[in-house]
């Protein structure tokens, strides 16, 4: 039986142990904590990994550190507590304030960093990563009352995204 909680007690476990720097929910998950749910597959966690010797980014201690803890890796994703997660290394600056601001929430008792909803709408909106699904999303979360609208237009005209 899957637990999100016991996934999200992990990724606390993670950050505790130094295997990551910091962490923040985000992807469609992170729409439980801002609006309706929706269904989806795996919980997206954005990553700081710690300084790596090469300029070539490693999940490896990532991997590593779960494999140790009896966590299963199955394609780009681990099972933890039976959820399918994915680590995903911040991979520009917007993902960099993503993790940065993230609001510390509270799930089932166990503390999660959740990516702020003006930031998962820009995440969407980004060039790479602008499908119908994910801009339905960012619609959604447009019309949701847990957005800042000032926020947010300020964050998509400093990261020249159209919404």
């Amino acid at each position: 039986m899957a637990s999100f909680a016991g996934a999200l007690r992990a990724l606390n476990e993670l950050k505790a142990s130094g295997v990551v720097d910091e962490y923040a929910v985000a992807g469609a998950m992170a729409l439980v904590f801002w609006t309706e749910p929706i269904p989806t597959f795996d919980l997206d966690v954005l990553v700081f990994l710690p300084e790596q010797p090469s300029p070539i980014v490693s999940l490896e201690p990532i991997y590593h550190w779960t494999s140790a803890r009896g966590y299963a890796s199955q394609s780009e994703h681990v099972l933890i507590e039976g959820v399918p997660v994915q680590f995903l290394p911040a991979h520009n600056a917007l993902a960099d304030e993503a993790i940065e601001t993230a609001a510390t929430l509270d799930y089932e008792g166990v503390p999660v960093r959740v990516v702020r909803p003006e930031y998962l709408v820009a995440l969407y909106l980004e060039p790479g990563a602008r499908t119908l699904k994910r801009r339905e999303r960012a619609a959604a979360l447009k019309e949701s009352t847990s957005i800042d609208p000032t926020l947010l237009a300020e964050i998509l005209g400093r990261f020249h995204l159209e919404p």
